[in-house]
């Protein structure tokens, strides 16, 4: 009897432990609360896109740039369906965010991408705080469900900013109407002509003219100016809703407050392999697309002038099926940057 009673109670002892005991549950993705945040830093690009940040709550799309001290440039909202946040928010479950590693980087074998800057992607909730760091930012070195996610978060970087036609020249007039020369004196301010670009995200080649009543250019508060009414024709280049070249007149470098040299110096890029240059792993990555397949010449003025703000002309390709050579022109104060991504004076 007494050895019937001890088997019971260690019985009924170990389903009262087995009760008990809670398993380890991962916490969950929540519709309600969350935030996402795609923030991009570091590499090679315009000081004014020093720090990148896509910020993605219950009904918006949210996307800033930083300067360099982390002062707001620019900013893009859009509205966000409930059907998109929703997909966006299964894919994260879906890919196991919660459980992927806190950084990825290069593994044992792998090449290092330079000057591609650092990605961080974070989840927030009212008690969770997840974030995934990828430096340096390339998908190579991606987990499958990661690289998903990330270009999920690009299409929506996208999204924010694709502007209209209208809101192209608000933004440029607000910036020609706040850029030293105009502010000084200038009056009359008339589009001309508005081009939109065979590229996503678009862009957009706006042509202005205005007054001025004094000569010369830029804040001339300091100067003896002659009153006189001059008439200028002002060229505004902007991509991502951003103003990247204002050149008045042809002459004069609103954006750098210099006159524009007109002596360019020609560079040389040897023997690269054709499908590994810098323009056609970006082009690749779906950084930029056209509406038809673009030259590649069409393709490394794109890549500099968007990735880098810098104007290159007269290019030459010279090399074969595998190999490749390259001759362009750009104006001098771009050389030491193309110099320090591998181009030489010829």
């Amino acid at each position: 009897m007494n050895k019937v009673l001890l088997l019971l109670i260690l019985a009924l002892s170990l389903i009262v432990a087995g009760c008990t005991e809670k398993p380890i549950e991962t916490p969950n993705i929540s519709e309600e609360t969350t935030t996402i945040t795609h923030l991009t830093y570091g590499g090679f690009v315009m000081t004014n896109m020093a720090f990148q940040e896509l910020v993605i709550n219950d009904t918006s799309v949210v996307l800033s740039y930083y300067g360099p001290s982390h002062e707001l440039t620019q900013r893009f909202i859009k509205p966000l369906n409930a059907s998109t946040r929703s997909n966006l928010l299964q894919l994260f479950s879906d890919s196991d965010f919660l459980e992927m590693n806190d950084t990825y980087a290069p593994q044992e074998g792998q090449p290092v991408v330079t000057d591609v800057g650092t990605l961080e992607i974070s989840l927030q909730q009212t008690d969770l705080n997840k974030t995934v760091k990828v430096e340096p930012y390339s998908q190579e070195y991606m987990p499958k469900g990661l690289q998903n996610i990330d270009q999920a978060l690009v299409d929506l970087k996208q999204y924010a900013l694709t502007i209209s036609g209208t809101e192209a020249e608000t933004i440029a007039e607000d910036w020609i109407k706040n850029a030293p020369t105009y502010k000084y004196d200038g009056s009359n301010l008339t589009l001309i002509n508005h081009v939109t670009m065979e590229s996503f995200p678009e862009q957009h080649s706006l042509t202005y003219s205005f007054m001025s009543s004094h000569a010369g250019y830029g804040n001339r508060s300091d100067q003896m100016t002659a009153e006189a009414i001059t008439n200028h024709t002002l060229n505004i280049n902007m991509y991502q809703g951003l103003v990247t070249s204002a050149i008045i007149d042809d002459v004069w470098d609103e954006m750098n407050q210099q006159m524009i040299e007109s002596e360019r110096t020609t560079l040389e890029y040897k023997n690269i392999l054709c499908n590994e240059t810098p323009w056609a792993k970006w082009y690749g990555e779906g950084n930029i697309q056209f509406f038809k397949e673009p030259t590649e010449s069409e393709l490394i003025v794109a890549y500099y002038s968007n990735v880098y703000g810098i104007e290159v002309t007269d290019i030459t390709v010279d090399g074969n099926a595998e190999q490749c050579s390259y001759n362009l022109q750009v104006l001098p104060d771009a050389v030491q940057a193309m110099k320090d991504m591998g181009w030489q004076k010829t």
